[in-house]
């Protein structure tokens, strides 16, 4: 019976709670069990088409490209392309039906179909009315189907009838399906538990919305045949639509978009003539010849895979990124481009660094090329809408991220489902997210649940089976696709939820696996903090400055580096980096490129790390096995740290063509990349030891290659976000007012809390002075003498318009009362309120509770109010203080930082009859000793290449102190690791050189230290 049945509608995940089977399961499942083709049949999109192809490809079955189209003023009808045309109609009318809608809807008025169906075969899935569909299939004439489905439930022959008598009335052949929900059966409580998330109810409460049984499944030729043996000719339709439809996704044709060409020139040509042009601007004193001799070599690869066109759209958007002086960057496999460093996208020299063009485009693979383009973070929109105005929306769109149901929230949607209750749903949640491993009953019982509870068990067992399930589009964080034919009839188009904002249906992966170019236009907060900070120097000291200018090599910067001084640095700011830089001790811009790089899972993992600081040390030799290796190594003392120098190693040493090293690199980038590796590691042994290497030696390197699996730098990115750390580092080191004003102006950024900033910024010894009304712009600004004054945007609640209010309404002249402050700024009374317990108007009265006394004994504030901001009442009361520790509480609850205090300082005399030294203190313990230190939590990591031990970081009124707690540690203290705030360790101080740390043994929150 095998290949005499085609099943046309299937459900898969991406119909986004409704099919409970990955696209590759139904593919698979259909080629196992002989069908002769298989569709998806997703609502309104083709959001699974890719991977379903990709998937059909590989198991040798026929794959449709379908849709199921929901009509405003007709039923729903699957839709099935022809050809090439059929498919550009499909994803034209997907396009215009989710568009006319706000993000998650969609409906196209019947005409719409009826008017642009050319190359589309209809299926009515369902019955209804004849007078409903009737006009639709007359449009359609011989290219309409009726569906007819068993699905062995309540009244299947009644509706099997019902559909007969609507085919016959429409002289419309019949045309079996199954309705498939899953690829298997025991998929079937998952997709009960889809329907409840969908329905926002519980399994309990679903009724008949719930499927009756699990029967709407991928079935066999077999099983169908039993099924309609009354009505064979209904299988037999199944083959005939299916031979009608020939579109692919290999046939889909991409040209990037070749608009506003000079007359006479083709994308190829005006490429080079601006690459020249842009040589003499980065070579002054002449272009070398090597440089000559790689750029011939890149326009030409390029010229060939005609990518032109692309290198032009990105030079075209930096171009007018910095016509509006927004400071960008190209970063990332660009960065092996020495087009792309002419062309002034990116900012390191490849060719004097020897950079690796095969990295980032190549003859071999011929995909498309990746080039990244950071902007400021805050600036980036007015990129991405100028981008939509010059080439359309019809031709340009975001590229959309597909969210999936993970960890917490995959127990958290399921529980509810499976009906716990809210509070027994959160504690699961929450204890799974901290512990990260498998929930025994143990574990379940610490936050008062039973592993002998049914529904326990099944949320678990299902929240795994959910995992990795599509829940929603999102909007990737920048990727873009350009074309020059309407974008909408290759890719669908949908609306976003952020306003101006539209997206494709397919997400990267997607993209590249059917050659269609992105474009990455990506926002980054330090080139806001950047911007911010030159333009604050500008101002204040009259200075003028730019990334390019900033003075390179600056002993002084090596020097803070050395010494862990790093907080705000972009990229060497976190607590391992922090650890790492006194045991590198970076003493030039390479050295940066390193530190960078060597920080990451894939040096980690392949043991990397430690024997190049050794060598580096002059604790162990630097050897090489041949010249070829040594030339590709020397930079890194004998380690292979980067992409680019795996790829030349295998060519290097095992006799690798270009493609294979390639090859090898994709591997490695693969998401299985332990599977895909097998291959290559006796390729690479046998290359090697033919040419003369010992099979330890290739062993070894090919075991490090296997940590770039776990994520690597490539060179060129380390060494274009290398430029930006010194750049920042220089700035804190030179101007660290300026800096910490610009890192606070431009949060939500990096890895500190503005506490933190500003802590470091006084022990730099800025002053920093608070948020007031009298003197706070809305940013945080410098004032006479290089102090820094916090701006009304650290007062939180308070809405940016309010806070440009205050500041414009001041126009030079102080309030005199908070009366004043209110009529000129006419803001509402909770908003005064705010700024009164922020202490902004510490200048117009005597403290907090006075401040809110007055705003309370204010009249009516309201807009059209005679008496707005008088005073109504003239009594006054001699109000309680607050005592320290309130306005310490109350500086972090409305500002995140005290000027006050430290809260550590509150506490130190109990700490001081515990032992417990200060941060700064543990550098004067020895090593080895046991010791206690307590602080304030701001960060806790627990990567995972660190074997389960976790790392925190507490900070009081000195520094910050970091501790290591050990994995049995971990597992006695988790609760209190990320529950308390204030927590106190005690165990033996560790000590490398600069770098310290506690290892843990006993570890307790601060409240349980306090007496009482």
């Amino acid at each position: 019976m095998a290949g005499v049945y085609a099943e046309l509608v299937c459900r898969s995940n991406f119909s986004f709670l409704r099919g409970a089977s990955h696209p590759e399961e139904l593919i698979q499942a259909a080629a196992e069990r002989g069908l002769a083709a298989v569709a998806l049949a997703d609502a309104d999109g083709l959001y699974g088409a890719v991977k379903a192809h990709l998937a059909a490809r590989d198991a040798g079955i026929k794959f449709l490209l379908a849709s199921e189209l929901t009509l405003m003023d007709g039923p729903r009808v699957v839709l099935y392309a022809q050809d090439a045309r059929g498919y550009a109609n499909l994803s034209r009318l997907i396009s215009k039906s989710r568009m006319l809608h706000p993000k998650g809807e969609a409906g196209l008025p019947w005409r719409e179909l009826a008017e642009g169906n050319e190359g589309l075969l209809a299926l009515l899935p369902h019955p209804v009315p004849v007078e409903r569909v009737a006009p639709l299939a007359e449009a359609f004439s011989e290219r309409f189907y009726v569906g007819v489905s068993r699905s062995l439930s309540s009244g299947d022959e009644a509706r099997v009838a019902q559909t007969k008598a609507l085919a016959r009335d429409l002289g419309a052949p019949l045309c079996a399906h199954n309705d498939v929900h899953t690829h298997d059966r025991s998929r079937q409580p998952l997709q009960d538990v889809l329907t409840a998330i969908r329905y926002k109810t519980t399994l309990g409460q679903l009724g008949t919305r719930r499927l009756p049984n699990a029967e709407r499944t991928l079935k066999g030729p077999e099983e169908m045949a039993r099924l309609f043996a009354d009505c064979p000719e209904a299988l037999e339709r199944t083959l005939e639509l299916a031979s009608r439809c020939h579109a692919t996704l290999d046939g889909l044709r991409y040209h990037f978009s070749e608009q506003d060409l000079p007359p006479g020139q083709s994308t190829s040509s005006w490429l080079r003539e601006l690459t020249y042009q842009g040589l003499q601007v980065r070579y002054p004193g002449g272009v070398p010849p090597e440089v000559v001799k790689q750029i011939e070599h890149e326009l030409k690869l390029i010229a060939a895979l005609d990518f032109a066109g692309y290198f032009l759209a990105i030079w075209d958007i930096v171009r007018f990124a910095r016509s509006r002086g927004i400071l960008c960057q190209g970063r990332g496999s660009a960065a092996n481009s020495a087009v792309c460093y002419a062309l002034g996208v990116t900012a390191i020299d490849p060719v004097r660094m020897g950079l690796l063009f095969e990295r980032f485009l190549s003859m071999e693979r011929k995909e498309p090329p990746d080039i990244d383009v950071d902007f400021e973070h805050e600036r980036r929109e007015e990129v991405l809408q100028y981008v939509y105005e010059k080439h359309g929306r019809d031709r340009a769109g975001m590229v959309c991220e597909v969210i999936c149901y993970r960890g917490r929230l995959a127990l958290r949607e399921v529980g509810k489902a499976l009906g716990l209750s809210l509070d027994q749903v959160d504690r699961l949640a929450k204890t799974a997210g901290s512990y990260g491993g498998e929930m025994g009953p143990e574990l379940l019982k610490e936050v008062g649940l039973s592993a002998d509870d049914r529904r326990v068990r099944q949320t678990l067992a299902l929240a795994t089976e959910i995992e990795g399930f599509p829940r929603h589009l999102s909007i990737h964080v920048g990727g873009f696709v350009i074309t020059r034919e309407p974008l909408v009839e290759m890719i669908p188009v949908e609306n976003a939820a952020m306003k101006g904002r539209t997206v494709v249906q397919w997400e990267k992966d997607d993209l590249e696996a059917v050659g269609v170019l992105k474009v990455d236009l990506l926002g980054l907060g330090m080139l806001t903090a950047l911007a911010k900070c030159l333009a604050l120097i500008k101002e204040h000291h009259g200075r003028e400055l730019s990334l390019a200018t900033i003075p390179a090599e600056d002993p002084a910067v090596y020097e803070m580096l050395c010494n862990a001084d790093s907080i705000g640095v972009f990229q060497i700011e976190s607590r391992a980096q922090m650890n790492m830089l006194p045991r590198l001790k970076p003493q030039c811009f390479y050295d940066l490129v390193v530190e960078i790089a060597l920080i990451r899972p894939g040096p980690i993992v392949g043991d990397m790390v430690h024997p190049y600081l050794r060598r580096r040390e002059g604790r162990e030799p630097v050897e090489y096995p041949s010249e070829d290796v040594k030339r590709i190594l020397q930079k890194t003392l004998g380690v292979p740290l980067f992409q680019e120098q795996a790829m030349k190693l295998a060519m290097a040493v095992a006799g690798f063509t270009p493609a294979e090293a390639d090859g090898l690199r994709r591997a490695l980038s693969h998401k299985r990349a332990e599977e895909r590796l097998g291959p290559f590691h006796k390729r690479f042994v046998e290359g090697g030891v033919a040419r003369g290497y010992t099979p330890e030696y290739v062993d070894t390197l090919f075991r490090q290659f296997r940590g770039f699996a776990h994520y690597g730098f490539p060179e060129s990115h380390s060494a274009s976000f290398a430029l930006l750390a010194y750049a920042s580092a220089w700035l804190k080191c030179h101007y660290p007012a300026a800096f910490t004003a610009a890192l606070l102006n431009s949060q939500p950024m990096g890895f500190y809390a503005p506490h933190t900033l500003v802590a470091d910024a006084q022990r730099h010894g800025v002053k920093v002075l608070g948020v007031d009304v009298n003197y706070s712009g809305w940013d945080c600004t410098m004032e006479e003498g290089g102090a820094l004054r916090l701006g009304l945007r650290m007062v939180r609640g308070l809405q940016e318009a309010a806070g440009r209010r205050v500041e414009s309404a001041r126009q030079g002249v102080r309030y005199a009362s908070i009366g004043e402050l209110a009529r000129r700024t006419r803001a509402p009374r909770h908003e005064l309120a705010r700024l009164a317990l922020s202490g902004a108007l510490g200048s117009l009265s005597g403290s907090r509770r006075d401040a809110l006394w007055e705003i309370q004994a204010l009249g009516p504030l309201e807009e059209t109010d005679l008496f707005f901001g008088m005073a109504m009442d003239g009594t006054t009361v001699e109000l309680p203080q607050m005592n320290v520790a309130e306005r310490v509480s109350k500086d972090f609850e409305t500002v995140g930082v005290s000027l006050e205090k430290h809260p550590l300082e509150l506490l130190r005399p109990v700490l001081r009859k515990r032992g417990a030294v200060t941060a700064a203190g543990l550098e004067r313990v020895r090593a080895g000793a046991r010791v206690a230190v307590g602080g304030m939590l701001i960060c806790r990591q627990m990567p995972p290449t660190a074997k389960g031990f976790c790392f925190l970081s507490l900070e009081d009124e000195t520094g910050i102190a970091n501790l290591v707690v050990p994995p049995d540690a971990y597992a006695r203290f988790r609760k209190d690791i990320h529950g308390a705030l204030f927590l106190v360790g005690q165990g033996t101080l560790e000590k490398t050189g600069k770098v310290t740390n506690v290892k843990v043994q006993q570890l307790e929150p601060l409240a349980s230290a306090l007496p009482g």
